[in-house]
């Protein structure tokens, strides 16, 4: 892993993420880069549109104190930038966040981009950031950490992998591998059976992970429920878990994290950081 983007409201959901993004860039020695995006008011007169120029130059100079002041913040606490493994910097644009996201992943090769999402209790400051988590980790190319503001301290000793014993979970395996590896953390691989009947696939996919990885800190499980997001929750709560990774070509499993009722984010959502992972094509 190279290189971090971590978009920022300056809310305290994306104050979250960026505890995270800092963290993994500490342990991978990656390059670090705050976006901050500026939305340009739609306009129909000139003189609305000197009005909205105005407001634009002062949005955007606002937002630049803000980033320095961040960047600086980060260099004093965590020795970016002064020798302590890492090195991090700003980008600010006017443009929509899915849309300059996804042209930064494809011409800066961004390798993993970490951002809040909102949960249960969420501010209207933290909407910004929060309501574009989704369809960021749809157009984007690279793999997204999402991270709610109700988030504890930075901890990754525990992965949760949530499997459907599919011929591509090998190679996505092989990722969250490759990241928990950076923290010295483990993984557990589960799947969630809806049918509480023996799957077919279970023990053969099993045996082929296990031999893929060998000696790899894996842990594989079976959990029964009729829901797989209310599986996979109940799992990680029980478990002890920081974090869920996920394959994203699993797009009804994202809606229904990212639409549960008001209880259940509460509950659940607001406490789950999320690792979505590209599919193979």
């Amino acid at each position: 892993m190279k290189k971090i983007l971590c978009p920022t409201d300056f809310s305290k959901t994306a104050n979250k993420a960026l505890e995270y993004a800092v963290l993994i860039a500490r342990q991978s020695g990656s390059h670090l880069s705050l976006l901050h995006v500026v939305h340009l008011p739609i306009v129909d007169t000139s003189e609305t549109a000197l009005v909205a120029s105005e407001l634009l130059g002062e949005q955007m100079r606002d937002a630049e104190e803000r980033l320095v002041n961040l960047c600086r913040e980060i260099e004093e606490r965590h020795g970016a930038n002064r020798g302590g493994g890492f090195t991090c910097d700003y980008i600010i644009k006017e443009a929509l966040l899915t849309d300059i996201a996804e042209h930064l992943t494809k011409t800066v090769g961004y390798d993993l981009i970490v951002m809040g999402t909102t949960g249960g209790g969420n501010a209207l400051e933290e909407l910004l950031i929060g309501s574009n988590a989704e369809a960021v980790m749809e157009q984007v190319k690279c793999p997204v950490l999402s991270i709610p503001s109700t988030a504890t301290h930075p901890r990754i000793e525990k992965i949760i992998y949530a499997s459907d014993y599919a011929a591509d979970d090998i190679a996505t395996l092989r990722e969250v591998l490759d990241f928990a590896a950076m923290f010295g953390a483990t993984v557990d691989v589960v799947h969630v059976n809806k049918a509480g009947r023996t799957s077919d696939k279970k023990e053969s996919i099993m045996q082929e992970m296990a031999q893929a990885f060998p000696g790899a800190p894996i842990h594989f499980e079976e959990v029964v429920s009729k829901h797989r997001t209310d599986g996979i929750k109940e799992y990680y709560t029980a478990s002890g878990g920081d974090m869920v990774a996920i394959l994203r070509r699993e797009k009804g499993f994202l809606r229904e994290l990212f639409s549960q009722s008001l209880a259940e984010k509460m509950t659940y959502q607001a406490e789950v950081p999320l690792l979505v992972l590209k599919g193979r094509k």
